[in-house]
């Protein structure tokens, strides 16, 4: 029986192993023995067998849909690979105890390595609007039994309210900016600061974000409104996409006083300054 994005009950972790020609599928590519345009055919025979696998990347348990989403695809494929170096670096600067948020948690692959880091003493707020992406999240945190993951569905804009996330059939890629295109879902919007409120936050060790150009909406107002102490010690922001930014968010958290300490030319590791920065005001309209 073909596996459903929605299926109730859902088959426990395991049940959709790699097996047989998928698996062999699969070991083609990450072997390199299949590269480009020759994957096509082989994505298409493991799309046939299942929409989606099991698999345990560096021990971490992930059910990925496969042909809708890039990072699932490639966690399939290539393990962590394009994402190790955010991963890896989040990791490290986790301890024991600490609280991470990620705003844009996709299928929850940083949400759930940095949970591993913290431990059950520690905190992770996982944040994500799409419906599809957002049940996705909930599966994989039950897989590895995080049950200090706080998962909530919801885009992170200026204000509460509502709004149309656009993106189709590609979830992965979700966004508030309308120049995404595709067809587009009417999520709940809140501001960062009432989240980490209702979720009892005092405080952010290490967040993260990637909400494919909507990334000044959700940080600048948050700095602008939360206590200094509530400010994140560190941030990772995938920056790919900032040409859709109204407010430049880089130049407004250096003016906060975040420096740059490792970029990768798509994601940026900022750190927050130890001696106090007041946030410019917002410039009248």
């Amino acid at each position: 029986m073909a596996e459903t994005d929605d299926a109730t009950p859902e088959r426990a972790w395991g049940a959709l192993a790699p097996k047989g020609v998928s698996a062999l599928c699969i070991g083609a590519i990450r072997s390199g023995l299949v590269h480009g345009a020759m994957r096509r055919p082989f994505r298409r025979i493991m799309q046939s067998r299942s929409p989606a696998y099991d698999v345990e990347v560096d021990g971490i348990k992930l059910r990925c849909w496969i042909g809708e989403n890039f990072t699932e695809q490639m966690l399939v494929e290539r393990g962590l690979h394009k994402d190790a170096p955010g991963v890896q670096r989040i990791e490290r600067a986790l301890s024991p105890g600490d609280v991470f948020v990620d705003i844009g948690a996709n299928c929850g692959l940083f949400t759930l390595f940095a949970a591993r880091a913290v431990g059950p003493r520690g905190r992770v707020l996982a944040i994500e609007p799409s419906p599809k992406m957002a049940q996705r999240i909930r599966f994989n945190v039950a897989a590895n039994a995080a049950d200090h993951v706080t998962i909530v569905q919801a885009a992170v804009g200026a204000e509460d309210g509502n709004a149309t996330l656009y993106g189709g059939n590609h979830p992965g890629l979700a966004s508030l900016c309308a120049d995404v295109g595709g067809s587009g879902t009417e999520v709940p919007v809140a501001p960062l600061l009432s989240l980490v409120e209702r979720a009892n936050l005092d405080r952010i060790d290490v967040l993260k974000i990637d909400i494919e150009g909507y990334e000044d909406r959700a940080l600048v107002p948050f700095l602008r409104t939360a206590e200094r102490s509530l400010w994140p010690r560190l941030i990772l922001i995938e920056k790919d996409h900032a040409a859709r930014w109204e407010m430049d968010c880089l130049a407004a958290l250096h003016e906060a006083g975040y420096r740059d300490i490792w970029t990768d030319g798509s994601d940026l590791f900022l750190e927050r300054p130890r001696e106090p920065a007041s946030m410019p005001p917002a410039a009248s309209a």
